[in-house]
């Protein structure tokens, strides 16, 4: 039977990569059966911490516990979804600026499309195909108390109030709101919902609200574009200081975890070629991140060879294929600061046939081929598109059906083999 073994990136811990882990399983189990998906949890045993309490850290309070080829319209959307991450209410409050004020006449009795909109947002949680695309997207709160948080915004309230013949995209922009704000409150990262799970999602709310799934104004777009942009520009510099005992606190294992990997990597290489060799048959080695750093350099190093196995040509033990997915491996190779290769070495004789997923904005992921070149090894860069924005692309692979089938791909020629 073939093991897909992962290897985890910076900052995991326990939990986090048993959630991970999870979704792997069940996307594989699922076409592939026959495959065993097992884990390589080496930061909960070896990972970087502040061992200080952060007190390296000015101001620090401990805390317990677009590519050149995308489309210009995907990398708006991708905007826009990054301002929605970090204010749920955003394109609401935009939609109030931009709508002239109400000018339709008073009729006793009628319903304003507004309060329509009001009526029909505490009426979701009747619907029950909605709550079913609600679990579906596995969302971590209630449906019926999201739309209450909605409905008591003030920034809803204005944008309902507003007019001027462009309340038909009320719907659809209180639905993005919706989807956002119940992101923001699940626990996780905001984009590891699949942007597709997401969209449809959003359509599913637009509907019971009565809306086009289309329609957005172009005033309102154009304000929302800007906005958006620079959010992106901004954010770094406005926020970074007033947040950084949050961000240093979550970071930590981050950047600490690469840091300390390339000054004592001895023991979590070990720590992987121990995880291979308890695994009987072949193995496939699917490393994320600097997971992908540690399994490059454990094949490279030859440590997983033996005086009886050892020579040209020979296969690193019973790994039998590399998937790196946002690794750094390339960059570092091409800095000349990778532990197993000084730069120009290129890749030893019997290395595995090598597959490396990026995405153009992740920005931690990097292309293998241009800079090992391929000669006699088989190394191979496949890109996707996460369709999430740059905050969020590096942990939205697992929800990627492109990211899949490349991996079924690799799977399927190992059983061949």
């Amino acid at each position: 039977m073939v093991t897909l073994l992962f290897v985890h990136g910076t900052g995991v811990r326990g939990p986090a990569g048993e959630t991970t882990l999870d979704r792997i399983r069940s996307e594989i189990a699922a076409r592939r059966p026959d495959v065993r998906v097992e884990s390589c949890d080496w930061g909960s045993a070896l990972g970087s911490y502040l061992r200080a309490d952060g007190a390296s850290i000015p101001g620090f309070v401990a805390q317990d516990g677009k590519g050149p080829d995308s489309p210009a319209a995907e990398d708006e959307e991708v905007a826009r979804w990054a301002l929605l991450y970090t204010d749920p209410l955003a394109e609401l409050e935009l939609f109030a600026l931009t709508a002239s004020a109400a000018s339709a006449p008073f009729v006793p009795g009628a319903l304003s499309r507004g309060d329509t909109l009001l009526a029909d947002l505490a009426r979701l949680a009747d619907d029950d195909a909605l709550r079913t695309a609600w679990a579906e997207a596995g969302l971590d709160v209630p449906l019926a108390r999201t739309a209450e948080a909605l409905a008591a915004a003030p920034e809803l309230r204005r944008a309902a109030a507003a007019d001027g013949g462009a309340a038909s995209a009320l719907p659809r922009l209180a639905a993005r709101a919706l989807v956002a704000h119940a992101l923001n409150e699940s626990g996780g990262d905001a984009g590891r919902v699949p942007a597709v799970r997401r969209d449809v999602l959003v359509d599913h709310v637009t509907d019971a609200l009565g809306g086009d799934v289309r329609g957005i104004p172009e005033a309102v777009s154009a304000a929302v574009r800007f906005s958006a942009r620079l959010f992106e520009n901004a954010v770094g510099n406005r926020l970074a200081v007033a947040r950084r005992t949050a961000w240093s606190g979550r970071s930590a294992g981050f950047f600490g975890d690469i840091v300390r990997y390339l000054v004592r990597g001895d023991a979590v290489r070990a720590f992987v070629a121990e995880a291979i060799r308890a695994r009987p048959g072949p193995v496939v080695l699917l490393g994320h991140s600097l997971g992908g750093i540690v399994s490059f350099d454990l094949l490279a190093s030859g440590a997983l060879l033996d005086g009886a196995t050892a020579g040209a040509g020979a296969r690193p033990g019973n790994v039998t294929a590399l998937v790196t997915v946002g690794s750094q491996a390339p960059l570092l190779y091409e800095l000349d600061a990778l532990p197993s290769r000084p730069f120009g070495s290129g890749l030893p004789a019997g290395f595995p046939p090598w597959v490396n997923v990026y995405d153009r904005r992740d920005l931690l992921s990097y292309q293998a081929a241009p800079v090992f070149g391929t000669g006699a090894s088989d190394v191979r860069d496949v890109e996707v598109d996460n369709r999430q924005p740059v905050s969020a692309a590096h942990s939205s692979y697992w929800g990627n059906e492109q990211f899949y089938t490349v991996l079924y791909g690799v799977l399927d020629r190992v059983a061949e083999q």
